[in-house]
């Protein structure tokens, strides 16, 4: 109809600026506003809206470790979803977005339900924030051990999933004329708010004069596998973490981690899933331009994680 509004669903992935672009447009939401363009949550990601969608709220590992039961969790979520159908309803926007890093995860049956659950509301487009597999893979490995999740670096398989599995879902879900896919190394020139909003031909925060801060500032390698071993022996939600302890770790110095190089299986593999990428319309780097680990790294890594256990 004319007139309807479009609802920007930003779905992630984490660590493709999703953290800097919820806290900017949220401390910057009373000018975004003016502009038509109205930003939900508050500053993270809208609470409990993947979670909403989970057939089984236990996936999530925030619910598990947030004292509450499935029942009452669901029952939360319920109110969740209330509130936000209330605010959707209530003064429309041309543009309205929500965002939410965790969305990506949700199965295709989920998502298209989320999709059904906001269109009374407007046009939904699904945006879908994108990386380089290694630097993606070598961020995440950083952001699970400095939250206490991650005990293990991030798996190839995991990385994959981000710029084949997760593209080609979405797509599925929301078609090709409602899905945009965004590159976080176009992001990181502009800044990711300025980059999403130029996206939809809307003002940027140059324009408006805002200013965009950064979250989530690194730690280093050591850092990392320092935080990785002590969150083995340390789980979230045991009662053995000390928070001076964590923050220690975290402050040690050293070189940035990465992840490292790929084996030649990996990057078969990878090569596999490159054309399915390219046709989505990813640009990403082409498999014979992945580092590729010497012949003996998978013996010398396997006798390493045998001397570390």
């Amino acid at each position: 109809m004319a007139g309807q509004p479009t609802i920007l669903l930003h779905l992630g992935t984490h660590k493709t600026g999703t953290t800097s672009l919820q806290h900017n447009f949220a401390r910057h939401r009373k000018v975004l506003r003016e502009e038509g363009v109205r930003f939900f949550g508050p500053g993270r990601a809208y609470p409990y809206l993947y979670s909403a969608f989970l057939d089984d709220p236990m996936v999530d590992a925030w619910n598990r470790l947030s004292g509450l039961d499935a029942a009452q969790i669901k029952s939360r979520d319920r109110t969740a979803l209330a509130e936000l159908q209330q605010r959707l309803t209530r003064k429309r926007f041309p543009w309205m977005i929500l965002s939410n890093e965790y969305l990506a995860l949700l199965p295709a049956e989920a998502l298209a339900a989320l999709r059904d659950w906001l269109a009374p509301h407007g046009r939904v487009v699904a945006v879908y924030g994108y990386r380089e597999l290694r630097d993606w893979m070598s961020s995440d490995t950083q952001q699970m051990a400095k939250s206490g999740l991650g005990t293990r670096r991030t798996t190839f398989d995991i990385g994959l999933q981000r710029i084949a599995g997760f593209p080609a879902k979405i797509v599925q879900v929301f078609g090709v004329e409602n899905t945009r896919f965004l590159r976080f190394e176009d992001a990181k020139k502009i800044g990711v708010c300025n980059h999403f909003l130029q996206s939809f031909g809307l003002k940027d925060f140059t324009a408006l004069g805002l200013e965009e801060s950064r979250q989530n500032v690194s730690i280093s390698g050591p850092a990392v596998e320092a935080l990785l071993a002590y969150n083995r022996a340390h789980p979230l939600g045991s009662g053995r973490r000390d928070a001076a302890d964590v923050a220690r770790l975290k402050a040690l110095p050293g070189p940035r981690f990465d992840i490292g190089a790929f084996s030649a299986g990996e990057i078969a593999r990878y090569a596999e899933a490159y054309p399915l990428a390219r046709r989505l319309g990813l640009r990403i780097a082409a498999p014979d331009e992945m580092e590729r680990q010497p012949r003996l790294a998978g013996v010398r890594d396997r006798l390493a994680r045998g001397l570390h256990r």
